[in-house]
């Protein structure tokens, strides 16, 4: 099934709306805090330049200034001035919010993990995955390549490409065949941003496409995906957890799906932090395209008529590498936390990938 240009008309004309009337609002904020600024500081520099009067005493020595100082405040406002890139087009766009900028990215369940950063990043990542010999599959492998891109449209808003790339598949059961994943695009929105507490809570919406390739388990039914998703550091350590629907859009031909996922990282040396994480998902309905008990995991949604109840779990260890300013690499094995035999299509995985931030 090929994308239709009515979809993606619509998803870019909900990007260019909500981008545009964001930026709008942004710069009525820029432009007031601006003025006041500038009042303020002709107030002072007019104060410190007034000569005294001729009935005014000077203030002894031992005398508290009515003057605020201004030295900290002048070397705090360099500062920022240094560190925050000068806007394109309007506050945000691009940069996003670039005190996460630098904060480890999940590694595991790439196309569904969501983490809650409004930055403008790419992320090439290549995931190998073995099928249960025990299971609906008879064994077999998947190799994916796919390459993720997020922009910044704001400080709080962030449009996503999640699923794109191709896979190869391999089965007893299924020809050995390569072809196109399916698409997914989305909106994502920081609700709660919080620097001094190291807190960031967003929501967002993901469509995924049905125009994959049918013989690599793709182009089924389109699926939208909600999600909320946020972020805590404390010292060294950060976390991340997510909760996740899977709604498909023919009740038939896919399965309701709710995923989850938690992530824990520790800045062990330097811009190196070894990562745990746990994933888990459960069918929440049956399809009627398939008469099987797997439903596809968190890599397709096949519609399967036996998994209504049933749930799969597994962890992820690894480790994310800030390499050098921009470009951070993570790796990671990931393995079933229940019976192969009763986790759906997951038996083990390893993941590779780079992320690359503006």
């Amino acid at each position: 099934m090929q994308v239709s240009p009515f979809r993606l008309a619509i998803v870019s004309a909900a990007v260019i709306a909500i981008g545009a009337a964001a930026s709008m609002a942004q710069d009525r904020s820029s432009d007031a805090n601006r003025r006041a600024y500038d009042a303020w500081k002709v107030r002072i520099d007019r104060s410190r330049h007034t000569p005294l009067a001729l009935n005014q005493d000077e203030p002894d020595e031992g005398e508290e200034s009515s003057e605020p100082p201004t030295d900290t405040s002048s070397t705090i406002e360099s500062e920022e001035d240094m560190a925050e890139p000068a806007p394109i087009l309007w506050k945000g766009f691009l940069y996003g919010d670039q005190h996460f900028r630098d904060k480890p990215r999940p590694i595991g369940a790439p196309l569904y993990f969501e983490d809650p950063f409004i930055n403008s990043d790419l992320r090439p990542f290549f995931m190998w995955h073995k099928f249960p010999k025990s299971g609906a599959l008879k064994g077999g492998q998947l190799t994916v390549y796919a390459m993720q891109a997020r922009v910044a449209l704001t400080e709080r808003l962030q449009f996503m490409a999640s699923a794109d790339g191709f896979s190869h598949i391999e089965s007893p059961i299924l020809d050995d065949d390569t072809g196109a994943n399916d698409l997914a695009l989305g909106l994502k929105y920081a609700l709660i941003v919080d620097h001094e507490n190291e807190f960031l809570l967003s929501t967002g919406l993901r469509w995924r496409l049905s125009n994959g390739h049918a013989n690599t388990l793709n182009g089924n039914v389109d699926e939208l995906s909600p999600f909320v998703t946020m972020y805590k550091g404390v010292g060294k350590w950060n976390f991340m957890a997510d909760v996740v629907g899977r709604i498909a859009m023919d009740e038939h031909q896919g399965n309701h799906i709710l995923s989850w996922d938690a992530h824990v990282d520790y800045e062990l040396f330097e811009n190196f932090f070894p990562l745990l994480e746990v994933h888990g998902l459960h069918y929440l309905s049956n399809g009627d395209r398939l008469p099987l008990d797997i439903g596809g995991g968190d890599y397709a949604n096949i519609g399967s008529n036996n998994v209504a109840g049933t749930s799969s779990f597994w962890g992820s260890i690894g480790f994310r590498w800030n390499i050098v300013e921009h470009i951070s690499w993570g790796a990671a094995y990931e393995f079933p936390l229940q019976d192969p035999q009763n986790n759906d299509i997951f038996e083990q995985r390893a993941i590779s990938g780079l992320t690359i931030t503006f």
